[in-house]
C-alpha cells in the first residue's frame, strides 16, 4: 500500500485486527525484513511496518533525513491510518527512529521495543566514516552499501544461502539519494542516552548474541538506563535477529506483550 506522507510516497504493509504493533526496519533495509513477524501477529494484532522514506519502496527526499523526520513521517502514518498509541518496534537504525519518537511523542506509545539498537551518537570517526560512505554511494550506487554490510547482517555460523540472497534483496531495492540521506541523518543524530530516564512505557530490548553491528553490551547498557526495561538475548542470532531466528524473537515478543500487557 502507498500514502502520501508528509508530502512524498511511503509504502507500507497493514494487516491484522486488534492491538496495533507498528515495525520499524533498519539501514538500508526495508519492511521485508519484518515478514516473519508480519505472518506471526496478524492473527491477534494489526501489524503495520513502512518502508522508512528513501529505503524499499518508498520515495526519497532530498538532502539529510533526521531520525526525528522520520519520527515524523512514522506518526503522520498513523494518523492517517487512525491506528491510536502503538507498540513501536524498532531494529537498529530503526531503534534510533523510536527513541526520537518516544521522546517527541510520548502519548502515542503502549509500549517500545528496541532492537540491536543503541542510544548514543557516532563517534567523530563513525560519522566521518557514514559521510564518506555516502560519498561512494553517489559516486558508485546502493551496491557499495550492500556489499558491505550485507556480510554482516547474520550470525557467523549461518549457511543458509537463500536466507543471505533475501537479506541482499531487503537492501538493493533503495534509492542512491535515501540511503545518503539516512547515511547523513545517522552521522548527525543526536544521543539519546541523556533522557532514557524519561520513557515510562513497558520496553524490551532485543539483541543477538552474534551481532558483529551493534554488540550486545550495547543493548545490555540501554537497557539498565530505561526504568523497567527488559532485555532478551537471542543466541545464534546476528544484527537482523528477528529474520534469522524469527521462531524466538517472535515467541519472545509474543511472551513480553502478554506479561507488560502492553497491548490492552
Amino acid at each position: 500500500m502507498l500514502k502520501e506522507i508528509n508530502g512524498i510516497q511511503i509504502a507500507y504493509t497493514d494487516v491484522g485486527e486488534g492491538s496495533p504493533l507498528l515495525f520499524v526496519h533498519g539501514f538500508p533495509l526495508s519492511r521485508g525484513t519484518w515478514s516473519k513477524q508480519v505472518a506471526g501477529f496478524k492473527a491477534h494484532h494489526r501489524v503495520i511496518a513502512p518502508d522508512l522514506r528513501g529505503l524499499g519502496e518508498s520515495a526519497s527526499s532530498p538532502g539529510p533525513v533526521a531520525m526525528s523526520r522520520f519520527a515524523e513521517d512514522l506518526y503522520a502514518l498513523m494518523q492517517r491510518l487512525a491506528t491510536g498509541p502503538v507498540v513501536l518496534v524498532g531494529h537498529s537504525m530503526g531503534g534510533y527512529v523510536a527513541l526520537a519518537f518516544a521522546k517527541a511523542y510520548p502519548k502515542a506509545l503502549r509500549g517500545l521495543v528496541l532492537v540491536g539498537t543503541k542510544a548514543g551518537k557516532d563517534s567523530p570517526e563513525a560519522a566521518a566514516a557514514r559521510r564518506a560512505t555516502a560519498e561512494k554511494v553517489r559516486a558508485e550506487g546502493v551496491s557499495v552499501v550492500v556489499d558491505a554490510m550485507a556480510p554482516k547482517m547474520l550470525s557467523p555460523g549461518h549457511d543458509d544461502p537463500a536466507m543471505v540472497s533475501l537479506v541482499r534483496g531487503f537492501m538493493a531495492g533503495s534509492r542512491p539519494e535515501g540511503v545518503i540521506g539516512a547515511l547523513q541523518g545517522m552521522a548527525d543524530r543526536p544521543d539519546a542516552t541523556a533522557w532514557l530516564e524519561q520513557i515510562r512505557v513497558p520496553t524490551l530490548v532485543i539483541t543477538g548474541t552474534d551481532d558483529a553491528i551493534i554488540p550486545p553490551s550495547e543493548s545490555a547498557a540501554l537497557a539498565q538506563s530505561i526504568p523497567g526495561a527488559k532485555l532478551q538475548s537471542i543466541p545464534k542470532a546476528g544484527h537482523l535477529v528477528a529474520f534469522e531466528q524469527a521462531e524466538a524473537f517472535n515467541a519472545g515478543l509474543s511472551n513480553w506483550l502478554t506479561s507488560e500487557k502492553a497491548t490492552q
